[in-house]
C-alpha cells in the first residue's frame, strides 16, 4: 500500500493505562499483600519480581506459594483481590497528571484513535475526558497476566476498534507488555516503573520521561502522520 493511500486509513494509539499511567504494579503489590497476609504468605518488591509478574494472576499466586511452602487456594485469592486492584485503580484516577490529559487530547487533533486499556472503573475514566465525544474508547482489562498485557490483547483492542495493528502505536508500563506489543506488530513507547526496572525494554521505539504535547510529535512519527 502506498504512503498516499495509507495515510488516510486510521490511525491509533492504544494505552496500558494502568500500569503507564496509573501506578498498578505498586497498587498491585499492596493489594496482594494484605490479602496474603490473612493466609500466611507475604510478598514485597522482590518477590513479586521473582515469581509474579508476568505470570497468568492465579499463576502467580501459586508460584509465591510454592516458593513459602504453603497450601492456597489461589483461585479464591485472585477472586478477592481482583475487585480491590480494580477499586484502587479507580482511586488513583485522582492522581493522574494534567499533563496526561493535555497530551491524549492533542493525539486525538491529530485523528488517531485512542483507546485506554484499564480495570478501573469505565465511567470514571471516561469522566477525565468529558469534552471529548469520539475518537475515545475505554477498554476494561481482560488480560490474566500479573503486571502485564499479553500479545491477544493488544491485537484484539485493535480489531474491536477497526484498526490495523501495524497502524498503531502502543504505550507500556512493562517489558513483558513490550514483547506483547512487537508480537502484534505495532509501534511500541513505554514509561518505565521503577517496581520493573530489571525487565527487558529493548525493542521499543521510544522510552517516556513524561506525558506532554511534545511526546505527539513522537506518535506521529511512529504513525508516519
Amino acid at each position: 500500500m502506498s504512503d498516499s493511500i495509507e495515510k488516510r486509513v486510521q490511525r491509533g494509539m492504544i494505552v496500558e493505562f494502568d500500569y503507564a499511567v496509573l501506578p498498578g504494579h505498586q497498587l498491585l503489590l499492596d493489594v496482594y499483600k494484605a490479602q496474603f497476609a490473612e493466609v500466611g504468605l507475604n510478598v514485597d518488591a522482590t518477590l513479586m519480581a521473582r515469581h509474579m509478574l508476568g505470570k497468568p494472576f492465579a499463576h502467580a499466586v501459586t508460584a509465591l506459594m510454592t516458593h513459602q511452602g504453603k497450601e492456597v487456594d489461589a483461585q479464591a485469592i485472585v477472586a478477592l483481590c481482583t475487585p480491590a486492584f480494580s477499586a484502587a485503580l479507580t482511586d488513583a484516577l485522582a492522581d493522574v497528571p494534567a499533563e496526561f490529559k493535555t497530551f491524549v487530547d492533542a493525539v486525538l487533533e491529530k485523528d488517531v484513535k485512542v483507546i485506554l486499556i484499564s480495570r478501573a472503573n469505565a465511567d470514571a475514566v471516561r469522566a477525565m475526558f468529558p469534552n471529548v465525544e469520539k475518537g475515545l474508547a475505554i477498554q476494561t482489562d481482560t488480560s490474566s497476566g500479573f503486571g502485564f498485557l499479553g500479545w491477544d490483547v493488544w491485537r484484539r483492542t485493535a480489531r474491536k476498534n477497526d484498526l490495523r495493528e501495524r497502524l498503531c502505536v502502543a504505550i507500556t508500563g512493562s517489558g513483558f507488555s513490550i514483547k506483547g506489543v512487537l508480537t502484534s506488530s505495532m509501534g511500541v513507547m513505554f514509561k518505565e516503573n521503577p517496581l520493573v526496572a530489571y525487565q527487558d525494554f529493548g525493542g521499543a521505539d521510544v522510552a517516556i520521561e513524561k506525558f506532554d504535547v511534545a511526546l505527539v510529535k513522537e506518535v506521529a512519527r511512529i504513525l508516519r502522520i
